[in-house]
Protein backbone atom coordinates (compact mmCIF):
# COMPACT_ATOMS: atom_id res chain seq x y z
CA UNK A 1 0.00 0.00 0.00
CA UNK A 2 3.11 2.23 0.51
CA UNK A 3 3.94 2.16 -3.03
CA UNK A 4 0.47 2.75 -4.51
CA UNK A 5 0.04 6.45 -1.90
CA UNK A 6 3.47 7.31 -3.23
CA UNK A 7 1.75 7.11 -7.08
CA UNK A 8 -0.66 9.30 -6.45
CA UNK A 9 -1.47 12.15 -8.09
CA UNK A 10 2.11 11.92 -9.98
CA UNK A 11 1.72 12.09 -13.85
CA UNK A 12 3.69 8.85 -15.17
CA UNK A 13 4.75 9.40 -19.35
CA UNK A 14 5.82 6.70 -21.45
CA UNK A 15 9.01 6.34 -21.86
CA UNK A 16 10.83 7.78 -24.73
CA UNK A 17 13.47 6.12 -27.31
CA UNK A 18 16.36 8.86 -27.71
CA UNK A 19 17.69 8.54 -31.23
CA UNK A 20 20.68 10.06 -32.68
CA UNK A 21 19.80 13.28 -34.49
CA UNK A 22 20.00 13.21 -38.21
CA UNK A 23 23.01 13.93 -39.91
CA UNK A 24 23.11 16.61 -43.11
CA UNK A 25 23.67 14.93 -46.81
CA UNK A 26 27.00 15.11 -47.57
CA UNK A 27 27.58 18.29 -50.15
CA UNK A 28 28.45 17.51 -53.29
CA UNK A 29 31.52 19.14 -54.61
CA UNK A 30 29.49 21.86 -56.71
CA UNK A 31 28.14 22.68 -53.49
CA UNK A 32 31.82 23.11 -52.01
CA UNK A 33 33.40 24.86 -54.94
CA UNK A 34 30.48 27.42 -54.57
CA UNK A 35 31.19 28.01 -51.12
CA UNK A 36 35.11 28.64 -52.04
CA UNK A 37 34.43 31.00 -55.09
CA UNK A 38 31.90 33.30 -52.58
CA UNK A 39 34.95 33.19 -50.14
CA UNK A 40 37.34 34.31 -52.82
CA UNK A 41 34.70 37.15 -54.13
CA UNK A 42 32.68 38.32 -50.85
CA UNK A 43 33.57 41.64 -49.33
CA UNK A 44 36.13 40.15 -47.71
CA UNK A 45 38.35 38.77 -50.14
CA UNK A 46 37.89 41.90 -51.78
CA UNK A 47 39.25 43.72 -49.07
CA UNK A 48 42.05 41.37 -48.82
CA UNK A 49 43.26 41.46 -52.73
CA UNK A 50 43.04 45.11 -52.89
CA UNK A 51 44.15 46.23 -49.23
CA UNK A 52 46.49 48.79 -50.45
CA UNK A 53 44.47 50.42 -53.06
CA UNK A 54 42.38 52.21 -50.16
CA UNK A 55 44.76 52.22 -47.81
CA UNK A 56 47.81 53.03 -49.66
CA UNK A 57 51.42 51.01 -50.28
CA UNK A 58 53.08 52.21 -46.98
CA UNK A 59 49.83 51.28 -44.46
CA UNK A 60 48.76 48.07 -46.73
CA UNK A 61 53.10 47.40 -45.79
CA UNK A 62 52.00 47.30 -42.12
CA UNK A 63 48.26 46.25 -41.46
CA UNK A 64 45.71 44.13 -42.96
CA UNK A 65 42.15 43.54 -43.02
CA UNK A 66 40.83 40.27 -40.53
CA UNK A 67 36.81 40.15 -40.43
CA UNK A 68 33.81 42.21 -41.12
CA UNK A 69 31.16 41.79 -38.72
CA UNK A 70 28.49 44.48 -39.76
CA UNK A 71 29.33 47.92 -40.51
CA UNK A 72 32.68 47.05 -38.55
CA UNK A 73 36.13 46.45 -40.13
CA UNK A 74 38.57 44.79 -38.00
CA UNK A 75 42.18 45.66 -39.56
CA UNK A 76 45.25 44.30 -37.86
CA UNK A 77 48.79 46.46 -37.84
CA UNK A 78 51.87 44.65 -36.87
CA UNK A 79 53.49 48.05 -35.07
CA UNK A 80 52.28 50.33 -32.64
CA UNK A 81 53.67 52.96 -34.82
CA UNK A 82 52.01 51.95 -37.60
CA UNK A 83 49.07 51.46 -35.20
CA UNK A 84 49.11 54.99 -34.84
CA UNK A 85 49.24 55.87 -38.45
CA UNK A 86 46.00 54.01 -39.13
CA UNK A 87 44.37 55.33 -36.38
CA UNK A 88 44.94 59.22 -37.72
CA UNK A 89 44.15 58.26 -41.61
CA UNK A 90 40.78 56.24 -40.13
CA UNK A 91 38.66 58.76 -41.62
CA UNK A 92 40.30 58.73 -44.79
CA UNK A 93 40.24 55.39 -45.19
CA UNK A 94 36.49 55.04 -44.10
CA UNK A 95 36.09 57.48 -46.54
CA UNK A 96 37.93 55.34 -49.28
CA UNK A 97 36.17 52.17 -48.61
CA UNK A 98 32.90 53.63 -48.38
CA UNK A 99 33.26 55.07 -51.66
CA UNK A 100 34.33 52.10 -52.97
CA UNK A 101 30.53 50.79 -51.78
CA UNK A 102 31.45 49.39 -48.31
CA UNK A 103 29.20 49.68 -45.83
CA UNK A 104 31.91 50.26 -43.17
CA UNK A 105 31.23 52.78 -40.54
CA UNK A 106 33.86 51.89 -37.74
CA UNK A 107 37.39 50.80 -37.63
CA UNK A 108 38.34 48.07 -35.11
CA UNK A 109 42.11 48.19 -35.24
CA UNK A 110 44.60 45.31 -33.51
CA UNK A 111 47.92 45.35 -32.86
CA UNK A 112 49.04 41.70 -34.44
CA UNK A 113 52.80 40.47 -35.74
CA UNK A 114 52.44 39.68 -39.30
CA UNK A 115 55.90 37.36 -38.76
CA UNK A 116 56.14 34.92 -35.89
CA UNK A 117 57.81 36.58 -32.98
CA UNK A 118 61.42 35.13 -33.49
CA UNK A 119 61.56 37.00 -36.91
CA UNK A 120 61.20 40.48 -35.32
CA UNK A 121 64.51 41.90 -34.23
CA UNK A 122 65.97 44.78 -34.39
CA UNK A 123 66.97 45.63 -37.90
CA UNK A 124 63.34 45.44 -38.64
CA UNK A 125 61.89 47.57 -36.13
CA UNK A 126 64.52 50.54 -36.07
CA UNK A 127 63.82 50.11 -40.90
CA UNK A 128 59.88 50.24 -39.84
CA UNK A 129 60.07 53.62 -37.46
CA UNK A 130 62.29 54.62 -39.58
CA UNK A 131 59.72 54.53 -42.39
CA UNK A 132 56.73 56.26 -40.24
CA UNK A 133 55.37 59.42 -41.62
CA UNK A 134 56.07 61.51 -39.05
CA UNK A 135 59.26 60.15 -38.10
CA UNK A 136 61.28 63.78 -38.19
CA UNK A 137 63.98 63.52 -40.49
CA UNK A 138 67.21 65.45 -42.14
CA UNK A 139 65.83 68.70 -43.65
CA UNK A 140 62.45 68.74 -41.94
CA UNK A 141 60.16 71.49 -44.02
CA UNK A 142 57.32 73.93 -42.79
CA UNK A 143 53.49 73.61 -43.01
CA UNK A 144 52.51 75.70 -45.60
CA UNK A 145 49.28 75.97 -43.79
CA UNK A 146 50.62 77.06 -39.92
CA UNK A 147 54.06 77.46 -41.06
CA UNK A 148 55.54 75.09 -38.48
CA UNK A 149 58.66 72.87 -38.65
CA UNK A 150 56.99 69.37 -39.59
CA UNK A 151 58.84 65.75 -40.60
CA UNK A 152 59.56 65.71 -44.22
CA UNK A 153 57.39 62.07 -44.52
CA UNK A 154 53.98 64.08 -42.77
CA UNK A 155 54.43 66.71 -45.74
CA UNK A 156 55.05 64.11 -48.45
CA UNK A 157 52.09 62.61 -47.26
CA UNK A 158 49.45 65.01 -46.85
CA UNK A 159 51.04 68.74 -48.22
CA UNK A 160 50.88 69.55 -44.44
CA UNK A 161 51.18 68.88 -41.08
CA UNK A 162 49.10 66.00 -39.04
CA UNK A 163 47.94 68.76 -36.86
CA UNK A 164 46.00 70.74 -39.61
CA UNK A 165 45.58 67.14 -40.77
CA UNK A 166 43.43 66.68 -38.09
CA UNK A 167 41.47 70.06 -38.68
CA UNK A 168 40.73 69.47 -42.02
CA UNK A 169 39.29 65.92 -41.13
CA UNK A 170 35.34 65.55 -40.89
CA UNK A 171 34.09 65.36 -37.36
CA UNK A 172 33.84 61.44 -36.05
CA UNK A 173 30.45 60.33 -35.84
CA UNK A 174 28.48 60.70 -33.39
CA UNK A 175 27.61 56.98 -31.44
CA UNK A 176 23.39 56.92 -31.89
CA UNK A 177 21.35 57.27 -28.83
CA UNK A 178 18.76 54.69 -28.75
CA UNK A 179 15.58 55.30 -27.16
CA UNK A 180 15.69 55.90 -23.20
Amino acid sequence: MKASRLGEGVEVRPAQVLRPSRRPAPRTLDHCLQTVQQRWTGPMARLGRQWSRWAGPSLAEHSRPLSLHGRTLTVAVDNPHWLQAVQYSRHQLLGRLQAAGFAVTALRLQQRAQRPLAGLDGRHQQQSWAQHPSRPQAGAGLCQRCNTPTPQGELQRWGHCCFCQRESLPPPPRPEQGPR
